[in-house]
Protein backbone atom coordinates (compact mmCIF):
# COMPACT_ATOMS: atom_id res chain seq x y z
CA UNK A 1 0.00 0.00 0.00
CA UNK A 2 2.82 2.42 0.87
CA UNK A 3 4.51 1.69 -2.47
CA UNK A 4 1.34 2.61 -4.32
CA UNK A 5 1.03 5.89 -2.43
CA UNK A 6 4.68 6.75 -3.06
CA UNK A 7 4.29 5.90 -6.75
CA UNK A 8 1.19 8.08 -7.07
CA UNK A 9 2.92 10.95 -5.30
CA UNK A 10 5.96 10.75 -7.60
CA UNK A 11 3.81 10.30 -10.71
CA UNK A 12 1.58 13.27 -9.84
CA UNK A 13 4.72 15.36 -9.34
CA UNK A 14 5.85 14.49 -12.84
CA UNK A 15 2.49 15.45 -14.30
CA UNK A 16 2.64 18.91 -12.77
CA UNK A 17 6.33 19.57 -13.34
CA UNK A 18 6.89 22.87 -15.08
CA UNK A 19 9.28 23.46 -17.95
CA UNK A 20 12.02 24.61 -15.54
CA UNK A 21 11.96 21.28 -13.75
CA UNK A 22 11.88 19.35 -17.01
CA UNK A 23 14.73 21.36 -18.49
CA UNK A 24 16.90 20.94 -15.37
CA UNK A 25 16.20 17.21 -15.34
CA UNK A 26 17.13 16.85 -19.04
CA UNK A 27 20.38 18.76 -18.56
CA UNK A 28 21.30 16.69 -15.49
CA UNK A 29 20.76 13.50 -17.51
CA UNK A 30 22.98 14.86 -20.27
CA UNK A 31 25.65 15.78 -17.72
CA UNK A 32 25.58 12.25 -16.29
CA UNK A 33 25.84 10.79 -19.79
CA UNK A 34 28.74 13.04 -20.80
CA UNK A 35 30.59 12.32 -17.56
CA UNK A 36 30.11 8.58 -18.09
CA UNK A 37 31.60 8.94 -21.56
CA UNK A 38 34.51 11.09 -20.38
CA UNK A 39 33.49 14.09 -22.46
CA UNK A 40 34.75 16.86 -20.18
CA UNK A 41 34.22 19.71 -22.65
CA UNK A 42 30.57 18.75 -23.09
CA UNK A 43 30.18 18.31 -19.33
CA UNK A 44 31.52 21.81 -18.66
CA UNK A 45 29.28 23.28 -21.34
CA UNK A 46 26.24 21.51 -19.90
CA UNK A 47 27.09 22.61 -16.37
CA UNK A 48 27.19 26.22 -17.55
CA UNK A 49 23.85 25.75 -19.28
CA UNK A 50 22.44 24.22 -16.10
CA UNK A 51 23.55 27.23 -14.05
CA UNK A 52 21.90 29.56 -16.56
CA UNK A 53 18.66 27.61 -16.46
CA UNK A 54 18.72 27.54 -12.66
CA UNK A 55 19.28 31.31 -12.58
CA UNK A 56 16.41 31.91 -15.02
CA UNK A 57 14.14 29.62 -13.02
CA UNK A 58 15.13 31.21 -9.71
CA UNK A 59 14.05 34.60 -11.06
CA UNK A 60 10.79 33.23 -12.47
CA UNK A 61 9.76 29.58 -11.98
CA UNK A 62 7.49 29.83 -15.04
CA UNK A 63 10.16 31.43 -17.26
CA UNK A 64 10.37 28.55 -19.74
CA UNK A 65 6.64 27.86 -19.59
CA UNK A 66 6.05 31.44 -20.72
CA UNK A 67 8.60 31.07 -23.51
CA UNK A 68 6.97 27.87 -24.69
CA UNK A 69 3.55 29.51 -24.67
CA UNK A 70 4.91 32.49 -26.61
CA UNK A 71 6.35 30.11 -29.19
CA UNK A 72 2.98 28.39 -29.59
CA UNK A 73 1.26 31.74 -30.09
CA UNK A 74 3.77 32.69 -32.77
CA UNK A 75 3.21 29.36 -34.52
CA UNK A 76 -0.53 30.06 -34.50
CA UNK A 77 0.16 33.44 -36.11
CA UNK A 78 2.12 31.70 -38.87
CA UNK A 79 -0.81 29.33 -39.46
CA UNK A 80 -3.19 32.30 -39.76
CA UNK A 81 -0.91 33.96 -42.30
CA UNK A 82 -0.70 30.75 -44.30
CA UNK A 83 -4.51 30.66 -44.33
CA UNK A 84 -4.59 34.28 -45.49
CA UNK A 85 -2.17 33.39 -48.29
CA UNK A 86 -4.51 30.60 -49.42
CA UNK A 87 -7.47 32.98 -49.35
CA UNK A 88 -5.46 35.56 -51.27
CA UNK A 89 -4.64 32.96 -53.90
CA UNK A 90 -8.37 32.22 -54.26
CA UNK A 91 -9.08 35.95 -54.75
CA UNK A 92 -6.24 36.41 -57.21
CA UNK A 93 -8.54 36.64 -60.23
CA UNK A 94 -10.44 39.57 -58.72
CA UNK A 95 -7.49 41.94 -58.25
CA UNK A 96 -4.74 43.44 -60.32
CA UNK A 97 -1.47 41.60 -60.67
CA UNK A 98 0.42 44.35 -58.83
CA UNK A 99 -2.08 44.39 -55.95
CA UNK A 100 -1.92 40.59 -55.63
CA UNK A 101 1.89 40.57 -55.64
CA UNK A 102 2.06 43.39 -53.07
CA UNK A 103 -0.36 41.66 -50.69
CA UNK A 104 1.35 38.31 -51.15
CA UNK A 105 4.80 39.85 -50.51
CA UNK A 106 3.53 41.63 -47.38
CA UNK A 107 2.07 38.40 -45.97
CA UNK A 108 5.22 36.43 -46.77
CA UNK A 109 7.39 39.10 -45.13
CA UNK A 110 5.18 39.02 -42.05
CA UNK A 111 5.38 35.22 -41.97
CA UNK A 112 9.19 35.27 -42.34
CA UNK A 113 9.48 37.82 -39.52
CA UNK A 114 7.41 35.63 -37.20
CA UNK A 115 9.38 32.50 -38.14
CA UNK A 116 12.60 34.36 -37.33
CA UNK A 117 11.16 35.31 -33.93
CA UNK A 118 10.29 31.66 -33.32
CA UNK A 119 13.87 30.63 -34.14
CA UNK A 120 15.15 33.25 -31.69
CA UNK A 121 12.83 31.86 -28.99
CA UNK A 122 14.13 28.36 -29.63
CA UNK A 123 17.75 29.51 -29.60
CA UNK A 124 17.21 31.31 -26.30
CA UNK A 125 15.49 28.36 -24.61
Amino acid sequence: MKKVIVFLFVFSGLLFANECDKKIERINKEISFSKANGNTARTLSLELALKQVQNDCAKDPLFYDKKLEAKKLKEQEVEKIEQQLKELNNQKDYMSKAEYKAKKRALKDQKDKIKKEIEEYIDNL
